[in-house]
């Protein structure tokens, strides 16, 4: 799964995803978390792309105000996502890109959990494949909310985790984002594990698992 990352270099995401302007103020973040609202990237009807923040965690069109329970999932597996009835929609025409630095991800050691964190050394500022929800309802009310695809986990991740979250190559991105791509055919090939030998893993502070730290040094390495 995928239930923390790293948006660390918001100064480099215009240039790094071909944005003509950029109205939001993005700030750092060494430990987004679920619910948090955070930069996604979607082709608008002009055809250009434009950031946009939205919260972390798909809350779906039919939800209902008030639910003390609301359906948000913050992944969607890739093998299940053209049969689950709230993505299968999705998958056509809601895709977005979400840029990240690195993410974390727990290894299990029996006695403990030991948080790693994941980087693509030759792509400081990659995207998770994304989908992501937008819709007002009946009271004016605007809701904006994504996930972020999974998939299984390549041969370095399944060392520390049964799923990985689905990274893009920078040359499927507009492929990704093109809205007259609508047949999940066409992209489904894209959901794969990233290659192994292009990614870096290494155990980070405990401190990430607190929602209240985030701080530069959560990506720093240590001692397993």
């Amino acid at each position: 799964m995928c239930g923390r990352y790293v948006f660390g270099a918001p100064e480099d995401i215009s240039e790094r995803f071909q944005l003509r302007q950029l109205n939001l103020h993005l700030p750092h973040t060494w430990n987004a978390a679920p619910t948090n609202h955070l930069p996604v990237i979607i082709e608008n009807q002009e055809g250009e792309r434009e950031a946009q923040l939205m919260q972390w965690g798909l809350i779906p069109r039919w939800a209902k105000p008030g639910d003390k329970r609301p359906m948000a999932p913050i992944n969607a597996r890739a093998e299940t996502i053209t049969e689950k009835p709230m993505f299968r929609n999705l998958i056509k025409r809601h895709r977005c890109l979400v840029p990240a630095n690195g993410f974390y991800e727990w290894k299990n050691l029996g006695d403990r959990k030991q948080p790693y964190y994941v980087t693509v050394p030759d792509d400081p500022l990659f995207a998770f494949a994304g989908l992501y929800e937008s819709f007002t309802n009946d009271d004016g009310e605007e809701t904006n909310t994504y996930t972020i695809i999974t998939t299984e986990p390549n041969e370095l991740m399944s060392t520390i985790h049964t799923r990985m979250p689905v990274i893009l190559h920078p040359q499927d991105e507009e492929e990704w984002l093109d809205p007259d791509v609508t047949d999940p055919l066409q992209v489904e090939r894209l959901l794969v594990p990233y290659p192994a030998g292009e990614m870096e893993a290494y155990p980070v502070s405990r401190k990430v698992g607190n929602t209240r730290n985030n701080a530069p040094d959560l990506i720093e390495p240590i001692e397993e």
